[in-house]
């Protein structure tokens, strides 16, 4: 793997992000996230509804935005895995790898702030800008560097 291949990697992985920015796509995936995580408040007896890409209870509301979904960190994932030199049955684990890790590790940031905005609004820009930020930025890394150990390297599978 060159240092071309890399840069085209995932240089391509983040001009799709910033295009896709103002989609019908993005406002999609912004409104199923609203939507999977007021189901999952709701489970813990949170008491919330939405409107649109809005998650909003009696007590706290935020608006989902592009930048609240996966997707970003699954695009610049899943552009890593695709560089990689590995087989196309390795590089289909690590997509749906990504798919579910990213995915569900959004979803636990997306409810802990929420009960960080309902019950210590006054944490909830550290935890939204500082903490949040760096867990999802070293856990897409991690992860990647997990599916290179385990699987990077079977190019024929």
């Amino acid at each position: 793997m060159t240092l071309t291949t890399v840069v085209v990697g995932l240089g391509g992985a983040v001009a799709l992000y910033f295009q896709l920015f103002g989609t019908a796509f993005i406002q999609s995936i912004s409104e199923l996230t609203a939507e999977s995580s007021a189901f999952t408040l709701n489970l813990f007896g949170a008491d919330v509804r939405t409107a649109g890409t809005i998650v909003a209870s009696d007590r706290f509301a935020y608006n989902i935005v592009a930048e609240c979904t996966a997707v970003g960190p699954l695009v610049l994932y899943i552009g890593a895995v695709v560089v990689f030199p590995a087989a196309i049955k390795a590089k289909a684990i690590g997509v749906g790898l990504g798919l579910f890790f990213i995915g569900g590790l959004n979803l636990v940031r997306l409810v802990s702030l929420f009960y960080i905005g309902s019950y210590a609004p006054e944490q909830l820009d550290l935890f939204h800008l500082l903490i949040w930020q760096g867990v999802m930025i070293l856990s897409v890394v991690m992860l990647w560097l997990f599916w290179v150990r385990r699987w990077g390297y079977a190019r024929s599978a």
